[in-house]
């Protein structure tokens, strides 16, 4: 869903005009609607809540200003450029920097149930001192079953803490966990060598959805040199909350891929 300059006025209008906004989380700005949130120094919230009191804007395209109408992901071909948590503004208007929004704790969606129980919860682990980062863990851990992995903070650690983290979610002690890395290659490459656990890398919202969502991911990967403290806890708060079954097609297909080379 993409939001024009007119339309975000139009939901701030909607919203009392108080400098806040409630859009979808799937929604994506237009350069000229980015403009328009510095400089009124809008407030944006998101959320999947279809009963949040957003209207649902239509489908815009960029065309009055002078170029093809803008598309998604899935029309170009590439991924979007992130210019808030959960909101994105075309490839093409990447250079331009875009204010931060304020974070907003996600709403699961009515009927849904979270993740994991309290007595499994999640493990986490840093390979660094990465003060944004536990500042984000620490606002989770007042919301969900959240606690240290007991390995040392040490990029030289990663095996020896993928390694007990498949251990605790194997044992049934744990439902997976997050690693707070500054590079996500080695994380992603063990972690999914683990029968035990499914790895998404925590590249934007959508991505850590639809890791959830097709293959019940239950370790999220996060390279924290390259988020804010906001974006971390939006993606901590879909992760950790978000319901998760694994198919039994996609297990089938798991396990036929476990075998291979």
């Amino acid at each position: 869903m993409i939001i024009t300059a007119r339309q975000l006025q139009d939901l701030h209008k909607t919203h009392g005009g108080n400098g806040q906004v409630m859009l979808p989380y799937r929604a994506r700005l237009t350069p000229l609607a980015a403009d328009y949130v510095r400089a009124r120094k809008l407030v944006l919230g998101y959320s999947d809540d279809a009963n949040s009191g957003t209207p649902a804007p239509r489908a815009a395209s960029n065309s009055g200003m002078g170029g093809s109408p803008m598309s998604s992901a899935n029309d170009t071909g590439g991924p979007p450029v992130s210019s808030h948590e959960g909101a994105y503004i075309a490839p093409a208007s990447s250079e331009k920097a875009v204010p931060q929004a304020a974070y907003v704790p996600y709403r699961s969606s009515p009927g849904s149930t979270d993740s994991a129980s309290p007595t499994t919860g999640f493990l986490w682990w840093c390979d660094g001192p990465c003060g944004p980062a536990k500042a984000a863990i620490m606002a989770e851990e007042k919301q969900t079953a959240l606690r240290p992995l007991d390995k040392p903070a040490d990029a030289r650690q990663i095996g020896g803490a993928v390694k007990a983290l498949a251990g605790e979610v194997k044992s049934g002690r744990a439902a997976g966990g997050v690693l707070l890395v500054q590079n996500g290659a080695l994380a992603m490459v063990f972690a999914n060598r683990c029968p035990s656990l499914r790895a998404v890398m925590g590249t934007c919202l959508e991505a850590v959805e639809q890791g959830v969502q097709q293959a019940a991911a239950n370790v999220l990967v996060i390279e924290y040199p390259y988020k804010t403290l906001q974006q971390m806890r939006n993606l901590l708060g879909r992760f950790l909350r978000a319901p998760r079954t694994l198919s039994e097609d996609v297990r089938r297909q798991i396990e036929e891929l476990a075998s291979c080379g």
